[in-house]
Order: structure tokens, then C-alpha cells, then sequence
């Protein structure tokens, strides 16, 4: 059985080639541990409509943590992938400009915008080498992608310097003291794909965390999602209630808030 993935792997010059590499093999959310989430063809409506019905349900905190940014604002999206928060920004009214490292990513979610008239920009690079200048957005959004990429610490400096002042990040990490930590280390299960080992999956403290975004003046951490449907059952029968309470305390997703 595999070993799971090292909480902050070295960073080195073939890192971002093998990371890009992975997620163009394994498109984010079209999976979840071995498991098709849908039977659609890639990029058609059924394919969207499957992926984030699943992504919304387990993910409960996420469509309010999106909608809670004000309408009309720009937005910078780092690590879209094939566009499922993209387009939830772009209907709440947010101008969208969204990133990925993998091209299957970009042009997947760039066909879905032109086939329904949305407007957003698509690009393919890398989180770590942002080319945008200085103070170009009132928001950079990134949801589950930061922690993945070859320097995390590098990555939050570009959304720094990017951010307007007075601009705010929404970044979710990994929560190293987690149930889920707890539960893979125990089992020895990959974090990403059961099968296979992510080149990175880095996962922090809180602490950890707000020194990641010490040069922002103000950083709100709050941790959320306990687990999702890769637990199956387990995820169904638990009570709402009690699911929210230990999330809270031994939730995966660091939901940081920080203001430039």
C-alpha cells in the first residue's frame, strides 16, 4: 500500500512539470477516490451539471463563502481548473479572470463560458509566476489548488502582489490537524487518487497558515468541511449538527480571509 503524500515536499525544478502533469491525467472533481462523478463526455452540460452538484453538496460552505464577495468587483481565480467556481463567480456577477496550470483545464472550462455567452478570461500558467502587475484585482480567489503547487509560500506572495490594496484573498489549505489527516495516515490512503501519489499535497496549522499571509494587514482563518462523499455513507448519516460542530475543530479546508 501506498504511503501517503509528505506534509511539505522539497521544492524543485522538475516539480511544476510532474505537478501539471498529474492533474492533466487527473482532472480535478471528475473523480472522487477512484469514482467517475459523471457519465457525460467531458465539457458538456451534463459533464458541468454532475460535477457541481456533487462539488456543492459536499462542499456546503463553499457557495457562501463565493457569493459573499460583492458583485461588479474583479476577481483573479488561481487554480480554476475546468471552471466550476468560475462560472458560480461569473452568474453571482463578479468579473473573472480565471488561471490553471493544466491547458485541458483552460480550454474545458473557456468552451463552456463561449457556448453560453459568459464572460470571463482564461489563461494557462503557473500560480507561482503570476503575469499580471502589480495591484490588478480586488479579490483572488483559490480553492484547494495553493497547497498544491511547487511553492506554496511563493504563490501567496504573487496573490499579495497582485491584490489592489485594501483588496482581500479567499484561499482554502489543507488542515494538517484534521480528521482526514488522521484517517489517511491511519489507512495509508493518497490524499488525491487512491492509486496514486499527488506530487504535492502540503498541509498546514492555523499558525502555519496566517504566517503564509504575514504581509497582508488582516487575516481571518476559519476551518470548515469535516469530510465529503469519499466517505460515503459516513457523510450521509452524520447529523448536520454535529457534522458542522466538528468541522469546526478537525475540519480539511483552512478557509483564510486576508485583506492586503
Amino acid at each position: 500500500m501506498k504511503k501517503i503524500e509528505p506534509v511539505s515536499p522539497a521544492i524543485g525544478k522538475d516539480l511544476t512539470p510532474r505537478i501539471r502533469d498529474f492533474w492533466t491525467r487527473r482532472v480535478n472533481a471528475e473523480r472522487i477516490m477512484g469514482r467517475d462523478v459523471t457519465v457525460h463526455e467531458r465539457g458538456d452540460d451534463g459533464y458541468f451539471h454532475d460535477l457541481e452538484a456533487q462539488r456543492y453538496r459536499s462542499h456546503r460552505h463553499l457557495l457562501p463563502w463565493i457569493t459573499a464577495m460583492t458583485p461588479g468587483k474583479t476577481v483573479l481565480e488561481i487554480g480554476s481548473g475546468v471552471g466550476l467556481d468560475t462560472y458560480a463567480m461569473a452568474k453571482h456577477g463578479l468579473q473573472v479572470t480565471a488561471v490553471d496550470l493544466t491547458d485541458v483545464g483552460v480550454a474545458t472550462a473557456r468552451r463552456r463560458f463561449l457556448r453560453h455567452r459568459m464572460p470571463a478570461s482564461f489563461l494557462a500558467t503557473d500560480a507561482c509566476h503570476l503575469p499580471f502587475p502589480p495591484d490588478s484585482f480586488d479579490y483572488v480567489y483559490s480553492f484547494g489548488v495553493l497547497h498544491h503547487v511547487a511553492d506554496t509560500e511563493k504563490s501567496v506572495h504573487e496573490v499579495h502582489r497582485v491584490l489592489k490594496p485594501g483588496g482581500e484573498a479567499r484561499v482554502m489549505l489543507y488542515h494538517r490537524h484534521s480528521f482526514n489527516e488522521m484517517v489517511h495516515r491511519i489507512l495509508r490512503v493518497p490524499f488525491e487518487e487512491k492509486d496514486e501519489l499527488c506530487p504535492v499535497v502540503r498541509r498546514f496549522t492555523v499558525n502555519e497558515a496566517r504566517d503564509l499571509f504575514c504581509d497582508f494587514s488582516k487575516v481571518e482563518v476559519t476551518i470548515e468541511y469535516l469530510f465529503g462523499e469519499g466517505y460515503g455513507k459516513l457523510f450521509d448519516l452524520t447529523p448536520r449538527w454535529l457534522y458542522d460542530l466538528l468541522s469546526a475543530r478537525w475540519g480539511w479546508h483552512l478557509m483564510i480571509a486576508a485583506k492586503k
